[in-house]
């Protein structure tokens, strides 16, 4: 009964993940090519929303990017404790999430903003550089996702299929997999960013 729930809320997951990319590639399709019409015959209401909406798009993009200087900053101990700190806390929550009943709900709504992020981002960047936006993306996320992925899986695999019970072998486990990855993001993905920008 518990493994048929689990396998349940798995296929959930994938699906709530795959509909956030799906939103996140349409919204910032819609935003960087907004498909302009004609001005001929537009009333001033209509070409002030249409200003508005481009306005939105450009402001969000931005955002989406304001990072990247810092990112590009080489590791530092201050950089690798931040970090450290801002993912131990998502790990923290996600674990916390795991051990309620609205845990898989909360999941779902995680997958969707997941899946929009990812997209919405290889959007931003393809839509700037075409398809050499795609080495940029992958990039800007490696190695530390090889280390974050699987903490998050574990996360999300004890929420699953241990509600409400404390798994100490695999909660350590992937607070390590996520202090790593933190330094990973500190200290190696600088370097790899600034080669791919030299290449």
């Amino acid at each position: 009964m518990r493994q048929g729930w689990a396998w349940r809320g798995r296929s959930i997951l994938v699906v709530c993940f795959f509909l956030g990319i799906f939103l996140g590639t349409l919204v910032g399709n819609l935003g960087m090519h907004p498909g302009l019409p004609s001005v001929e015959g537009m009333g001033m209401e209509e070409m002030e929303r249409l200003e508005k909406r481009q306005e939105f798009f450009q402001e969000f993009g931005r955002l989406a990017a304001r990072n990247q200087p810092w990112r590009l900053a080489s590791g530092s101990r201050e950089k690798f404790l931040y970090l450290c700190g801002h993912r131990l806390k998502e790990g923290g929550l996600l674990w916390l999430l795991g051990l309620t009943v609205c845990a898989v709900p909360c999941f779902c709504v995680l997958a969707v903003y997941a899946g929009f992020s990812l997209s919405w981002i290889i959007t931003c960047y393809t839509s700037q550089l075409g398809l050499m936006g795609l080495p940029g993306f992958f990039a800007s996320c490696l190695p530390q996702w090889l280390l974050y992925g699987p903490a998050w899986y574990l996360f999300v695999y004890l929420g699953l299929e241990h509600p409400a019970k404390i798994r100490m072998l695999p909660t350590v486990l992937a607070l390590t997999f996520l202090v790593f990855g933190a330094g990973a993001e500190a200290f190696v993905n600088p370097a790899l960013i600034a080669l791919m920008a030299i290449h």
